[in-house]
């Protein structure tokens, strides 16, 4: 499992591109971006609830935007994610790709998930116990 760490109110992972993910123009195929927010999305939300199987994932994406700055080419990079917006039922994932080696934002993004229960195959609401360890994380950083 890949892990990041707490740096200036992101958690963030450090990813090294590997060749399957370049394309014939010799830089990350755009495609790929939407993996690499998974990553990160995925490992935090393991380190703020604790899991570590695929059923511990309970939401469902409904919702993916990225805005591309620079491209990446086979690297290490940065994978900045946080959690922003929480509603009923959904909550927002902000990202920013960085280049290692400078800091410099590659990309940045948003991903929308809704809160889901697989077994009734249907959205729920943001437990109180969630809400708590989501905005735990989310403390300013000093």
């Amino acid at each position: 499992m890949i892990r990041g760490a707490w740096k200036d109110g992101w958690y963030v992972v450090a990813y090294d591109v590997p060749f399957r993910d370049i394309d014939y123009f010799g830089h990350v195929n755009n495609a790929v971006y939407l993996t690499y927010f998974e990553i990160a999305r995925t490992s935090l939300w393991f380190s703020i609830t604790g899991g570590s199987e695929p059923d511990d994932i309970t939401f469902i994406v409904a919702r993916a935007e990225c805005d591309f700055r620079r491209p990446i080419h086979m690297e290490t990079i940065e994978i900045a994610v946080r959690i922003t917006d929480m509603r009923t039922s959904s909550l927002d994932f902000v990202y920013e790709i960085r280049k290692d080696h400078d800091d410099e934002i590659a990309a940045t993004g948003k991903v929308v998930v809704v809160m889901f229960d697989w077994q009734t195959r249907s959205k729920v609401p943001i437990s109180d116990g969630l809400r708590q360890k989501v905005e735990a994380c989310n403390q300013p950083v000093y």
